[in-house]
């Protein structure tokens, strides 16, 4: 299991955001020290409500020399052509990507809100076949010298990318997802997937994952590279026990998920593309129940750190491979203290058991155990009242 912290440098009402800026600086390096495997944003263009990370590959560029291990995955760029084309975003990235000495992935996507399709004046029916060639451009940028495509949205002449990126095939490509139907497109265009579906709970993360899977395999098996990993956003907190984890980041959880949801029912009613969200409607009405949220939702990793190990086991049941974890909504000092909780006690769990000091207890009854095998054995252990003499060899014949 691979662990993202995932922010949008949300600013609460009344801050600075050039404060805010610094504090995600320090966050960041903060979750490199506590054994998160990436750093994640996604590209929110023109967002009202706090949301602020309008520009990750600004962001990105500073972060490089300030860490080491850390991976930095842009989850997600939007794809649609009139905001970015397919052309710049390979160019950017294959900089990225030397510069970040290869620690840089790649996820697109064609947007969720109004806010920025609108602005930019996307054709909410055909960006979802733009995001589709796109990454077939990223792809052939990426491992053809020169390449060229002809499709509907995009005409490319033959042209040759400079300059190239260090990973090889190519960075990680991923795509965000919702439907069942997203999820099968990522798997025969065999990129990963940063699946957003688990808003509507286990059942229907797990549905769409299967989904995934199934359709990567296929692809694999014809002899195509392959990016198999399904990434879950999950909304996440963890402090010492499920009531301060509430108390500390209840509110603000729960009132990002209220945003979150808020634009997808709209998209429903005005493009037959999205007609798929609506379903979320039915989450919109438990809004208000946190336990829902917490236990029953999917979108949440959320509470002690024996809850938070309990859900992504959940998530990983679900087919996951990546835990998109967004600590964000609450102030800094809280946010410090998630990374640390999830670093101290969660992501150890998943990344090394054994670096665990196990209670005495068990280790004993482990020690007591043994020696009555041993015994049964007939093999001397400490503590026997006589010294048995060990088996004697069998004689040579």
């Amino acid at each position: 299991m691979r662990f993202m912290f995932f922010s949008e440098g949300e600013t609460l009402p009344g801050a600075s955001y050039q404060t805010r800026y610094w504090e995600l600086i320090e966050q960041v390096i903060h979750a490199e020290k506590w054994g998160f495997d990436t750093f994640g944003v996604s590209e929110q263009q023109y967002a009202i409500g706090g949301i602020s990370t309008s520009c990750p590959e600004v962001l990105y560029g500073y972060l490089f020399p300030l860490t080491k291990t850390m991976r930095f995955a842009h989850a997600i760029t939007l794809l649609p052509k009139n905001i970015n084309h397919a052309l710049r975003i390979a160019s950017r990235t294959a900089v990225q990507d030397v510069l970040s000495n290869g620690r840089i992935e790649l996820g697109v996507g064609r947007g969720n809100t109004t806010l920025a399709l609108r602005a930019f004046e996307v054709d909410l029916e055909k960006n979802r076949d733009e995001v589709n060639e796109g990454l077939q451009i990223l792809k052939k940028a990426f491992t053809e010298d020169p390449f060229m495509f002809y499709g509907e949205h995009y005409k490319i002449p033959p042209r040759s990318l400079v300059p190239k990126p260090l990973q090889n095939p190519h960075p990680p490509l991923y795509v965000a997802a919702t439907s069942a139907e997203s999820h099968k497109m990522a798997g025969d265009l065999g990129v990963g997937v940063y699946s957003w579906s688990n808003f509507m709970g286990w059942d229907a993360l797990a549905e769409s994952v299967g989904a995934f899977k199934k359709a990567a395999a296929a692809t694999k098996a014809r002899g195509e590279h392959v990016n198999e990993t399904a990434g879950a956003l999950v909304q996440c907190y963890c402090a010492e026990t499920d009531e301060i984890a509430e108390a500390e980041a209840g509110e603000g959880n729960i009132k990002w998920l209220r945003i979150a949801i808020d634009g997808y029912p709209r998209l429903a009613k005005i493009a037959q593309s999205y007609s798929y969200m609506q379903k979320i409607s039915e989450v919109s009405k438990k809004t208000d129940d946190f336990r829902y949220f917490a236990e029953g939702s999917g979108a949440a990793i959320f509470g002690s750190p024996e809850n938070c190990i309990k859900s992504i086991e959940k998530a990983a049941q679900c087919g996951i491979d990546q835990v998109v974890m967004r600590i964000d909504s609450i102030p800094h000092d809280k946010i410090m203290k998630s990374i640390e909780m999830f670093g101290r006690h969660v992501i150890p769990h998943f990344k090394n058991r054994r670096n665990f000091m196990r209670p005495p207890e068990d280790v004993m009854a482990d020690i007591r155990a043994m020696r009555e095998k041993a015994k049964s054995m007939g093999i001397y252990v400490e503590g026997d009242d006589k010294k048995k003499a060990p088996p004697k060899a069998p004689a040579a014949e």
